[in-house]
């Protein structure tokens, strides 16, 4: 946040501090607390409390009021990996139009497959020169359904059935999925699980470590031609 807003990092944390007692932020350490004495503290993350919503939808930087009292430690890693990819994306396009959503209520959309309801909730929706993403930020373990089914499998299943509605929705005409995983060996593993069920160029699979190094280069592979070829966000 320094960098961002080309403040002194001692001159922020005053400032985050004074916003949290306001009340108009809210904060929670990013790890369990413990009860160690000699442990380092753990750093706060911040994030909009209600109040902060509704000041910041009045001063016109939200379209609607979104604040929230409380947040999960459960899912603050995974949050975090949110705003590091928006904050690498937003330095790349240096100026740049974009648009940018994240907010689960107005992403969340709900599609019928096979007789069967699925619910799409991205983590994040992006889109500048005409070209629109998806972001799903993978941190767990994959997790399997009844009939031996991945979740991430199951996901990519409800992506590729949602180009109609997806167009209609988002007057785009198509997009795209980048998945970040923790690790090029787990991008590795899930590009050779999928190569064969979805050979599609639609999802892009890229680790954190290639992103924050250099998002705009081409980090990319997908389940359709990962043995040969990589793409770029820019290319």
């Amino acid at each position: 946040m320094a960098q961002l807003t080309g403040r002194k990092e001692s001159r922020m944390r005053e400032r985050l501090r004074n916003l949290y007692l306001a009340g108009i932020l809210n904060r929670v350490t990013s790890a369990a607390e413990t009860s160690v004495p000699y442990l380092s503290p753990q750093p706060y993350v911040y994030f909009l409390d209600t109040k902060g919503g509704e000041l910041a939808y009045e001063l016109g930087y939200l379209p609607a009021p979104r604040g929230t009292e409380s947040k999960s430690r459960l899912m603050i890693a995974h949050d975090l990996e949110i705003t590091k990819f928006h904050i690498a994306l937003h330095n790349a396009l240096q100026g740049q139009p974009y648009e940018w959503k994240q907010w689960r209520g107005e992403l969340k959309d709900i599609l019928t497959i096979d007789g069967e309801s699925h619910a799409l909730i991205p983590d994040a929706y992006f889109s500048f020169q005409n070209k629109c993403f998806f972001l799903e930020i993978v941190k767990s373990k994959e997790s399997e359904y009844q009939n031996g089914e991945s979740n991430i499998e199951r996901k990519f299943t409800t992506y590729l059935a949602y180009r109609k509605a997806f167009a209609e929705r988002y007057m785009c005409e198509d997009f795209r999925v980048i998945w970040v995983f923790p690790t090029k060996e787990r991008v590795a593993r899930i590009l050779s699980k999928l190569e064969t069920p979805f050979p599609y160029r639609k999802f892009w699979l890229t680790d954190e470590e290639s992103y924050e190094r250099n998002i705009k280069g081409k980090i990319f592979w997908t389940p359709k031609d990962f043995r040969d070829t990589t793409y770029g966000l820019f290319a």
